[in-house]
């Protein structure tokens, strides 16, 4: 496959369609999905520091609503990105057809997976927000180091929405999409240090919960309590996966449009 090129002006129109769209139904694709990591947050990070307490990280000991504060930021990122790009982007492929019928513009194929990709990950960006907004309001999360977490929230959110784009231009039939949400997205939402230190596992799940790329942004996004020494290789497992991921997602994505 030989990707066409791209104009700045042809994403943007693409990513504005979708922002049209959602901004006329913003309530009801907004609060529901953003609304789960913040339940978790309120529920289990002051459900459960009374019976916890603190949570050893990093030789340290942390409040355990402290400690979950950006696995839930992360966790957002994950949900509104991954289920954009999946659920929202296939029924655009296969039932819309708004992808054929962006493609009657003088629009490239580029223009339109760049358009979708950085709207799902526009989704994800505000999910991580929103939830490390309230993280903020209830003073487990500092609003300078919630600042200086978004790049890092734009980053997770660009990796799962290829990852979404990748399972809508896999899967043939909507109820497919729950395949990787049960062996993937829900693994990698329990096992990535979200809820408990990783190294509480039995070593070989923790070691294969290392590997998840939630993990990685999970420990990047724990900085303000301090980072491990293996953090640089973090940041460059996210940037590997985010290229595979988006180019795996372009490869499934373009025999449905021009077979």
């Amino acid at each position: 496959m030989k990707l066409t090129s791209a104009t700045p002006w042809g994403v943007y129109s693409v990513w504005w369609r979708h922002f049209q769209v959602y901004r006329s139904t913003w309530l009801v694709n907004c609060l529901p999905p953003i609304s789960e990591p913040v339940v978790y947050l309120l529920a289990f990070g002051y459900g459960l520091t009374p019976l916890i307490g603190g949570v050893d990280y990093l030789g340290q000991q942390v409040p355990y609503a402290t400690f979950i504060a950006p696995g839930m930021i992360a966790v957002g990122v994950l949900f509104q990105s991954f289920f954009e790009g999946a659920y929202s982007s296939f029924i655009r492929l296969n039932f819309q057809k708004t992808w054929q019928a962006l493609l009657t513009a003088p629009l490239s194929f580029t223009d339109v997976f760049l358009g979708d990709w950085f709207w799902a990950a526009t989704k994800g960006t505000i999910a991580g927000t929103l939830t490390g907004l309230v993280a903020v309001i209830a003073n487990l999360y500092a609003p300078s180091s919630l600042v200086l977490s978004l790049p890092l929230i734009v980053l997770g959110s660009l990796l799962f929405g290829a990852f979404g784009l990748l399972v809508a231009g896999a899967v043939n039939k909507v109820d497919q999409v729950n395949v990787p949400i049960f062996l993937v997205v829900i693994p990698m939402f329990t096992l990535s240090g979200t809820y408990f230190p990783r190294d509480t596992l039995p070593p070989l799940l923790e070691r294969v919960a290392d590997l998840l790329p939630l993990a990685a942004l999970v420990d990047l996004l724990r900085w303000p309590l301090g980072l491990p020494p293996w953090w640089p290789w973090s940041l460059l497992w996210l940037l590997g996966w985010l290229v595979l991921m988006a180019r795996l997602a372009a490869l499934r994505i373009y025999p449905r449009l021009f077979s």
